[in-house]
């Protein structure tokens, strides 16, 4: 018979794939804001086409990473996460803000 420490550990690692899963995802979506932020902020002369292929590789990770959650995570954890998600993006969002005006300074 397990003690309840046992059972405890195993409910929590059952959940690490999907936490990771949550995690590189949301730290994909900040470092690509970051990048595309930077670039819009510093923009070169010419800068309409490599804003283009920026933008391009921007949803290219947005895709990816969504693409990656809904073939991972069970229904539920969606079913979680779909209300949360817009939060959790919106937060991101702001949180460059003070970084982004940290650096420009």
């Amino acid at each position: 018979m397990q003690s309840l420490d046992e059972n405890n550990t195993e409910n929590s690692v059952a959940w690490k794939p999907f936490l990771t899963i949550l995690f590189e995802s949301l730290l994909a979506f900040y470092l690509a804001t970051f990048c595309l932020a930077m670039y819009f902020l510093y923009r070169p002369a010419h800068w309409l086409t490599l804003g283009i292929v920026m933008v391009l590789l921007y949803l290219f990770v947005i895709v990816f990473c969504a693409k990656r959650v809904f073939k991972k995570l069970p229904v539920a954890a969606i079913m979680l996460a779909i209300p949360i998600a817009p939060l959790l993006a919106l937060f991101i969002i702001v949180s460059l803000i003070p970084v982004l005006q940290w650096l420009k300074t």
